[in-house]
Order: C-alpha cells, then sequence, then structure tokens
C-alpha cells in the first residue's frame, strides 16, 4: 500500500485512539503531542515518538501528510500557520477537528498559496471509535484523495467514510451531523421524561427498544448502559457543549430550517432552576449519554 506513514499531531481522546487503530492495520504513524506524557504513552503500541515539531517532520520523508486532531479555533489555525512555514509544495496537511466548514475554506486558501494539499475530516465515533471504526467525512482535492485513502479506509468501518467534494464540505457533513445528535440526543431525553412522569420502568422500556424497534439506535443502547450506571443519580443537569455555536452558524449560513435542533441547543443552555425542574430527568440523560460516547465530562450535584 503506497504512503504507509503519517503523521499524527493531538493525542487527545480522539486522537490516540485513531493512531492505535492505524498501527493496528499496518501503518507507520510518527506522533507529537504537547504533552510528552501522551507521546510516550502512545509509542509503547508502536507509535514513533517525536517531541518537537522540526524532529516530528524529519522522520516524515518524502510527501509528508500530517494529520490534525486538535480542538478548534485558534488552538488549530495558530498550528495550520506554523506548519505551513516548514511543509513543502505537494505536502498534504488534514485537520480533523470539529470547526465551521468556512473556516476550512479560509485553511485550504492559506494551504494552496504554499502548494500544500489541504482536507478536512470530519471524525465521528467517540471512544468506542478504536473498536467500531470511525466515521470520516471528507472534503478537499479530489485528484489527490487516493494519496490518504488507504488511512481512511483503515480507519473506518465498511462503507464508513466519503468524499464530498471541496474543502470545507467535509466539516460542513459533520456538522449536519452533530445537528442530527442533538435532535436524536433531545428525542430520548423527552421520551425519559413522559416514562418517568408514568412511573414506567425506563430502564426496561430502553432495553425493550433495542433489538428491533424503529427507533432502535445506538444512542438508545447507551441510554440503557447510562441509566444503569451506579452515579447515574448524582450527574447533575449542565451539559457542556462546545459546539453550538459552529452548528448554529453552519445552519445559518445556508438560511437552514432547523426547528427541533433549536429547541435542543435553547434547553442545553437552559440554566434556570425552573426549567432545569421541569427537565432534569432529561437533561441529565443526555449528559450521562455523551459521556458514554465520548467520554464527554459530567458534573456531579
Amino acid at each position: 500500500m503506497a504512503f504507509m506513514k503519517i503523521g499524527f499531531i493531538g493525542l487527545g481522546r480522539m486522537g490516540s485512539g485513531m493512531v492505535e487503530r492505524l498501527l493496528k492495520h499496518g501503518h507507520e504513524v510518527i506522533v507529537w503531542n504537547r504533552s510528552p506524557n501522551k507521546t510516550k504513552e502512545i509509542a509503547k503500541k508502536g507509535a514513533t515518538p517525536s517531541y518537537d515539531l522540526d524532529e516530528f517532520l524529519s522522520k516524515l520523508d518524502g510527501q509528508k501528510i500530517v494529520w490534525l486532531m486538535l480542538p478548534a479555533g485558534s488552538t488549530t489555525n495558530d498550528m495550520i500557520k506554523i506548519l505551513l512555514k516548514k511543509l513543502k509544495k505537494g505536502d498534504i496537511l488534514i485537520d480533523g477537528a470539529n470547526d465551521f466548514y468556512k473556516n476550512a475554506e479560509k485553511h485550504d486558501k492559506l494551504c494552496r498559496k504554499k502548494g500544500v494539499h489541504f482536507f478536512d475530516i470530519g471524525v465521528s465515533g467517540g471512544t468506542h471509535g478504536l473498536e467500531n471504526g470511525y466515521t470520516l467525512m471528507i472534503g478537499g482535492e479530489e485528484n489527490v484523495f487516493s494519496k490518504i485513502e488507504p488511512f481512511c479506509k483503515s480507519l473506518a468501518p465498511k462503507k464508513g467514510y466519503g468524499y464530498f467534494g471541496a474543502a470545507g464540505n467535509g466539516h460542513f457533513v459533520k456538522s449536519t451531523h452533530n445537528i442530527i445528535e442533538y435532535v436524536y440526543l433531545q428525542g430520548i431525553a423527552e421520551g425519559v421524561e413522559l416514562l418517568d412522569k408514568k412511573k414506567i420502568d425506563i430502564k426496561k422500556a430502553l432495553e425493550v427498544w433495542g433489538p428491533a424497534s424503529v427507533i432502535k439506535s445506538w444512542l438508545v443502547d447507551l441510554a440503557e448502559v447510562a441509566l444503569k450506571k451506579k452515579d447515574f443519580e448524582d450527574i447533575s443537569p449542565n451539559i457542556s457543549s462546545v459546539t453550538i455555536k459552529e452548528l448554529n452558524d453552519t445552519k445559518k449560513s445556508v438560511r437552514g430550517y432547523t426547528p427541533a435542533f433549536d429547541v435542543a441547543t435553547k434547553i442545553r443552555k437552559s440554566s434556570t432552576k425552573k426549567e432545569d425542574k421541569n427537565f432534569l430527568l432529561g437533561k441529565k440523560t443526555i449528559a450521562a449519554i455523551r459521556r458514554e460516547f465520548g467520554g464527554h465530562a459530567v458534573t456531579k450535584k
């Protein structure tokens, strides 16, 4: 397989799992992270460690392919600017952050000025991606896509990755995915609230819905797991979601009509005692499910 070597910057919950999956599929992965402890940890599993950017890039011979899994915003923006001073014409830069798609279009323009090929890849799969595979939504230059496709095949489950056109489209598809996620979680939360009002066994209902109902889904399965955790009752209704602005910007940019999503975001941002009281169990359920699929932190009472 051509281009078996790739560089990875960012070894958080998603990044470290993605590196490990690439290693399991036989790729050579050069890694760098601001925290050297995470670099040392993944090196024990076969990754090639580096402890500064120059060392990192020196280990990527030939056409360099660098995948960023960093927080969206200034962290990613600054790293792209730093790398563009060091990368050469023909190299490939991939941004896997959850970012507003118009930022990916800006990054693409910056890269083109240096002759560097840019891809924005939305990544879904959370902390289960190492085992199940990561869903990849890809934007960038079509005639260069074949250079990174071997890595996409290794990261994703069968039929779990797709090329969607020009730079920006990958992040746009991922933002749409996240809007759907918000709506799904809101629906589950409302269902849990209704069951509770009638004193129905919620865990049993979720279990019965799991195998074959028309609302069968991984999120329903995770809701069942979440509500069975011993600390569920201690979870507060606070939902720390950093993507709301990005998702609202996405839907506004195309004048999208998303009433269900609008309600879901309003509920998440609500912090008044009255509203929390009316939807306390629902918000706790959303927070608990997010912990299950993405390792998102929950706060306790």
